[in-house]
């Protein structure tokens, strides 16, 4: 179902994103659980690479499979406001392009509602405003080999904004005409994985 405008929007799906330790992350899980009792729930673990442009942490590496033969994944996602450039124009748009113009296999920039990360304010959709200030979530999919390759774009886009994380997908599933790649079997954990 979409979302219309001047309605209250209960039936629209809804996905929460939250990064943090974990005791936060199962506290808080545990009090969405109680306000959402029939919401699914996905945690997995993150690597914050990079905050408000200071550089955290590279990318972890894991192997490109595990012992069975399945390929290992990763995502990475940039945190971002709506109103964040990157020179004179929207970062995660800017980021797009870039990373289409290098060759990457794909990035999708999610809208939000309301968000914050960090020490920043809460920020979202304002009814009387003409600019949006919603969050903005730039995510890319791709192998742990070129991973690296898409965060130095990041690293150098990012100089000043956004929380950019890390994260291993344990299973990838792409189609699309005469394209069928990857499937939904999960491959077994890794500890260096982040």
């Amino acid at each position: 179902r979409r979302a219309r405008l001047l309605d209250g929007n209960t039936r629209v799906p809804v996905t929460i994103d939250g990064v943090g330790r974990s005791a936060r992350v199962l506290g808080a899980a545990g009090e969405i659980m109680a306000m959402l009792p029939t919401a699914s729930m996905a945690l997995e673990r993150v690597t914050v690479c990079k905050r408000d442009g200071v550089l955290l942490s590279e990318p972890p590496q894991p192997p490109m499979s595990e012992p069975g033969g399945l390929s290992y994944w990763q995502k990475l996602v940039v945190h971002a406001g709506e109103q964040s450039r990157h020179e004179s124009e929207p970062l995660h748009g800017a980021l797009v392009r870039r990373l289409r113009r290098e060759g990457a296999a794909g990035a999708t920039v999610l809208r939000g509602h309301w968000g914050f990360y960090g020490e920043h304010r809460p920020h979202g959709e304002r009814f009387w405003s003409i600019a949006r200030h919603v969050p903005a979530l730039t995510v890319l999919l791709d192998t742990p080999a070129n991973i690296g390759r898409w965060f130095a774009i990041v690293d150098e886009m990012t100089a000043g904004t956004g929380l950019v994380t890390c994260e291993l997908v344990p299973a990838l599933r792409a189609s699309g005409p005469d394209v069928l790649h990857g499937g939904l079997r999960l491959a077994a954990p890794t500890g260096d994985a982040g």
